[in-house]
């Protein structure tokens, strides 16, 4: 009750800063380990856990050591814990000192589950993501977002901070909005055909 009404008499603006300072204090804490590591992010309404665990044991098969965090298990390097902390993208530099124990258990890939509320709070901020992947965007959260639009800008900012690979879903309706978003390199699935309006705008985004 009385952190809600902290929420409320307190400036947004100072509530931001708060969240960035956290982010930017534990990157710094634990030296911005992303920096040395490959680091992929997967948003969306639904699918992320299944998404993040399926690319994990997917790199593993490859021969890869891999940390996974998800709603349900943090997994580094082969060992397992369960998620108790009831939060999908834990913050206060968890994800920082995370990504520190990967690196040094030797791991070369970390998938990470990225949420709506994670980039409101800043928690994605001062990770180095090299890959972002777009599952899917339904009319869902929208009371904490005020509305389906914020909802979808908010996974903007993050698809703004990834420069380098967007894996788009294209059978969601909103792919077309998060393929304007500039980055190094784009892969784009379905499990339909294309129509021919999106495909030339995948062809124009690319």
């Amino acid at each position: 009750m009385l952190k809600n009404i902290i929420k409320k008499i307190t400036p947004k603006f100072l509530i931001n800063f708060y969240h960035f300072k956290l982010a930017f204090l534990g990157a710094l804490y634990y030296g911005f380990p992303s920096r040395k590591i490959i680091v992929i992010g997967v948003t969306g309404t639904h699918g992320k856990t299944t998404t993040v665990n399926l690319a994990g044991e997917i790199l593993e098969e490859a021969g890869y050591k891999v940390a996974v965090a998800s709603s349900i298990k943090f997994r580094i390097a082969g060992k397992e814990q369960e998620n108790k902390l009831k939060m999908t993208m834990p913050g206060r530099s968890f994800l920082q000192k995370f990504l520190k124990q990967a690196i040094k258990a030797g791991c070369k890939y970390a998938v990470l589950e990225v949420t709506s509320e994670g980039v409101l709070q800043s928690r994605h901020r001062f990770i180095k993501f090299d890959t972002t992947v777009f599952t899917n965007l339904f009319r869902e959260h929208l009371e904490r977002h005020g509305g389906i639009d914020n909802y979808r800008k908010a996974k903007a900012k993050y698809f703004k901070m990834c420069k380098g690979t967007h894996i788009i879903n294209l059978d969601d309706d909103n792919a077309e909005y998060y393929l304007q978003f500039p980055a190094q390199k784009k892969i784009l699935f379905t499990l339909n055909t294309p129509n021919k309006e999106m495909h030339n705008a995948s062809l124009l985004h690319s």
